[in-house]
């Protein structure tokens, strides 16, 4: 069948319909702000009488005899005028004189009763269903500001609301108008119950003592009566997940009720109260039958989002207590941490955090437990090594806040990063290998202004990646104990280094060494990116702190050069480290000569140039058939400097020996058929040969030049237009074919 092109045929009344709908609405207002002086008392009252009851009728009548499309439009514009008329009655006077409110509270009331009234009337209509929702806001609106934000209105409104979307509230309707009527009366519900309990919520946070809660601002009523309604909505739901969540709304709403007061108190009473109260709702989780388990994780998991917050806040000052203390590698293993930053009160008591962290885990784990297609012995395991991977980060952070020594809150944390890191090997678990690793680098960060502690922690680490390594099996999990293994010990050498106190200069060679045989022997992208960045690091940290740069620098590059060569040539597949190695070797040569004031280029060019043509001329031998383009690039490396110097000064020693090696290159590959000597040769060896004419070109009469320029343009115009005539007897030809 062919595609249909244009509007559907459904499509074009209603687009019809529409714009007659707005036209009217349109004229209907222009009517008020124009015509409505001019009009008596009975003119006003016949005009809007007439329009309204004339729509409305025409609307029920079309919606009767089936035209649905047609109905809806009039039905919307009957509304209008019932929303107009109610405020051009209030502008001419006709109802008393009243606050700001009376006038969204009239239009809104007017609104909800002719949408129920109609709804009833027309139940296939749903633009009266929609209008019901509309309505009841804006006259709850109106209400709120006529009596100051009352908590009866407000609850009032809610109630409104879920009688309207009760399904037996229109009988006779059909499907989708008694959706629309549920749809509209269910956000209406939701927009007043939640302008309920976010009054009461700001109240409670703003005035949260007792005698403001529940005698000067009433916001412990307002949340009391949002908890109320929310079990009335649970008791009107069908669908048993739903009302699971709304009791478990009512009873977050409870509870933020009774930890509200705590607020005044401080960070350690709120943390032990929302403890508290996080901890009955996960212990009645546990209780209740799987189908009612959100009614209490719902205020549970809520509530220990701020309790979480407070934890973190705790533990960032904390940390930034404990980095703070002194540059790294400053202070002792037996330092002690000060007080932390901010004022007490602001802070969670020490002794409380380890309690408030195993709260937060048993939530979280009791949140875990409703993932399904999970082992249970394998959760069980998970489960215990990650609430004591965060108990023992938590016993961290308590000793830290606690004023106590470093080293305390840097073993802790290793010992919880190591216990739980032998747990993920021996059960070969990913996730917990990777917490166990953010948990040590915890404990280096903590480590790090004690010289002694980082270099402790360092090796412990060390060797744990070097057992870890063994023992794991999988590639992704090895990859992980191989990334370590390179950055603890660059770490430890360092460290230990500053403990002997070794010069910053001459811990760069060390560490190279160390990490390049760390590479050879573990010749994997996991161990050797790493230990290139570490090794990178502390080369130019040692050629930074070095006397003399140049020689310090020439040093680090020669041996991270061999190191990359021997990489290449005890492993086959790193052969193309060769490349790079060979280019740093060339760098240290470079760096040397420039600190050696050695300004020739062919000292710089020549040992590369050899190297590249020896390449060459074995791969050349080893395959007769490869093209002798593979000298290229060492024949142009070994000539082109020497000519940029020989180009400046065209009468030296420089320029002859440059001329005798390329007519060598020459001879060269004409007796070896070898295209590239003969080109580079060539080409170069001809740059000399014209550099050593130019100054008695200089001198050739200038009319030399304009003839041989009008020669050549003379040529080249007499070739043009002959191509162009045999052109154009070609044409010739092909037309008299026939």
């Amino acid at each position: 069948p062919a595609a249909r092109r244009g509007l559907r045929p459904t499509s074009v009344p209603a687009l019809l319909l529409g714009l007659g709908a707005l036209c009217l609405l349109v004229a209907a207002v222009i009517f008020l702000a124009v015509a409505w002086s001019a009009l008596g008392v009975a003119g006003r009252t016949g005009v809007l009488l007439a329009l309204t009851a004339s729509t409305g009728s025409a609307a029920l009548t079309l919606a009767q005899r089936g035209l649905r499309t047609a109905g809806e439009a009039l039905a919307t514009v009957t509304l209008g005028l019932v929303a107009l008329d109610v405020v051009g009655a209030t502008a001419a006077g006709w109802l008393p004189d009243s606050p700001g409110g009376a006038v969204p509270l009239a239009v809104g009331a007017a609104l909800l009763v002719l949408a129920v009234l109609w709804a009833l009337l027309a139940p296939a209509l749903r633009t009266p269903q929609v209008a019901a929702g509309l309505g009841l806001l804006v006259a709850w609106w109106g209400a709120l500001e006529l009596t100051s934000g009352s908590v009866l209105v407000e609850a009032a409104a809610v109630l409104v609301a879920l009688a309207l979307a009760r399904p037996v509230a229109l009988p006779r309707a059909t499907d989708p108008a008694r959706t629309a009527l549920r749809v509209s009366a269910a956000g209406a519900a939701a927009v007043t119950w939640a302008g309920l309990t976010v009054h009461g919520l700001a109240g409670a946070l703003v005035h949260p003592s007792v005698r403001a809660l529940w005698v000067e601002d009433g916001a412990g009523w307002r949340l009391l009566a949002a908890a109320a309604l929310s079990a009335v909505a649970a008791a009107a739901v069908p669908r048993l997940r739903v009302r699971a969540l709304l009791l478990g709304a009512g009873l977050l709403l409870i509870g933020a009720l009774a930890v509200a007061p705590l607020t005044d108190e401080g960070a350690t009473p709120l943390a032990a109260g929302l403890a508290a109260a996080v901890l009955l709702g996960t212990m009645a989780a546990r209780v209740l039958p799987r189908a009612w388990e959100p009614t209490a994780l719902l205020p549970a998991a809520a509530l220990a989002v701020p309790l979480a917050a407070l934890v973190a806040d705790t533990g960032l000052r904390a940390a930034e207590t404990v980095l703070g203390m002194g540059e790294p590698f400053t202070l002792g293993s037996d330092a002690v941490v000060p007080r932390a930053v901010g004022e007490p009160e602001a802070l969670v008591h020490p002794t409380l955090l380890p309690v408030v962290v195993v709260v937060l885990g048993l939530v979280v784990l009791a949140l875990l437990a409703r993932v399904p297609g999970r082992a249970p012995g394998r959760v069980v395991r998970g489960q215990a090594a990650a609430l004591g991977l965060a108990l023992g980060v938590a016993t961290a952070t308590s000793l830290a806040s606690a004023s106590a020594a470093l080293w305390t809150a840097v073993a802790t944390l290793t010992c919880t990063g190591l216990v739980v890191g032998a747990l993920a090997v021996r059960h070969d678990a990913r996730r917990l290998l990777l917490a166990s690793t953010a948990v040590l680098a915890l404990a280096a960060m903590t480590a790090l202004p004690s010289a002694l502690l980082c270099a402790a922690l360092a090796s412990v680490v060390a060797v744990s990646a070097v057992s870890a390594g063994v023992r794991l099996v999988a590639d992704p999990d090895r990859a992980l104990a191989d990334v370590v293994l390179p950055v603890a010990l660059g770490g430890a050498l360092w460290a230990w280094a500053e403990v002997g106190g070794v010069e910053v200069a001459v811990r760069g060679l060390p560490l190279l060494l160390l990490l390049g045989l760390v590479a050879v022997a573990r010749p994997r992208q996991t161990t050797e990116v790493p230990a290139v960045c570490v090794a990178l690091l502390g080369g130019l940290a040692a050629v930074g702190a070095a006397a003399q740069r140049p020689t310090s620098l020439a040093l680090h590059l020669t041996v991270a050069g061999a190191l990359l060569l021997a990489v290449s040539l005890l492993h086959d597949h790193r052969r193309r480290a060769a490349l790079p190695g060979g280019v740093l070797l060339a760098a240290a040569t470079w760096v040397r000569l420039a600190d050696l004031g050695v300004t020739a280029p062919e000292a710089y060019t020549m040992p590369s140039a050899v190297v590249l043509c020896g390449l060459a001329v074995l791969r050349l031998r080893h395959r007769p058939g490869a093209p002798s383009a593979l000298l290229t690039p060492g024949l142009t490396l070994a000539t082109v400097p020497s000519l940029v110097w020989a180009l400046a000064d065209p009468l030296s020693l420089r320029a002859a020996l440059l001329g005798l090696g390329c007519l060598g290159l020459v001879l060269l590959g004409l007796r070896l058929r070898w295209s590239a000597p003969l080109l580079v040769g060539a080409l170069v060896g001809g740059a000399v040969v014209l550099r050593e004419l130019a100054p008695y070109a200089a001198q050739t009469p200038q009319w030399v030049l304009i003839g041989a320029a009008g020669a050549v343009l003379t040529g080249v115009g007499v070739t043009w237009e002959r191509r162009l005539g045999e052109v154009r007897a070609a044409v010739g030809v092909i037309e008299r074919l026939r």
